[in-house]
């Protein structure tokens, strides 16, 4: 399912961040102040590097309308990770890397060379070419909720990963509900459709049926 993959793409996203070096790791953090939910982010002493999973290509291409797509944003560094064949090298926007995860592995389809991660202004071998100038305010936040996220206490995680699971069952309902609406309304469609004659006891068992 694209919603399993899109986990496991950002496990592996995760993973190859601190392969990198990168010692503060986070994933999926929403906070407050940014509209900008990471996938993947990682703190250097020296810069951030972000990586955005990508289960398919429709959810890359409505990725670049997003507002900090155009300016700011996070991550010194920026990565798309997907699936070969998802995304290709002429594909990116400017200043883009590109992963493509193959089994629990990552291939490194286009990055700077070597495993310098210099600051933003740095101009060193191609590493300038890939810099981005990030939104430093929305980044602190980042780095507060990653601290914060640390100091809770057991209960608070328990709290949290509660409030978490049902705002994620309530999105799953609501999703659910917009797909039974539409199949009532076909239903109805049908009904009154030239040639049909169907009485109202037939089409209330007819969506019983449905959506059963």
């Amino acid at each position: 399912m694209p919603g399993e993959l899109h986990q496991r793409l950002v496990t592996i996203g995760a993973q190859w961040l601190k392969r990198q070096g990168f010692g503060v790791v986070a994933t999926e953090l929403v906070t407050a102040g940014s509209s900008e939910q990471a996938d993947a982010i990682g703190f250097r002493t020296t810069c951030s590097a972000l990586v955005e999973a990508k289960a398919s290509r429709a959810d890359f291409l409505a990725d670049a309308s997003k507002p900090h797509r155009a300016a700011g944003g996070l991550g010194v560094y920026r990565f798309y990770l997907c699936l070969p064949g998802i995304i290709e090298v002429g594909d990116l926007p400017p200043r883009w890397g590109l992963l493509h995860a193959v089994g629990r592995g990552v291939i490194e389809v286009l990055r700077p060379t070597g495993n310098l991660w210099p600051p933003c202004g740095t101009a060193v071998g191609d590493w300038e070419r890939f810099q981005h100038a990030p939104d430093e305010s929305a980044e602190r936040g980042v780095l507060y909720s990653i601290a914060r996220r640390r100091s809770l206490t057991r209960s608070d995680e328990q709290y949290e990963k509660r409030l978490k699971d049902e705002q994620a069952r309530a999105s799953a309902l609501a999703r659910r509900n917009d797909e039974l609406a539409e199949q009532v309304r076909q239903l109805q469609l049908r009904s009154f459709a030239p040639g049909r004659q169907e009485s109202v006891a037939e089409l209330k068992a007819a969506i019983r049926r449905k959506i059963a």
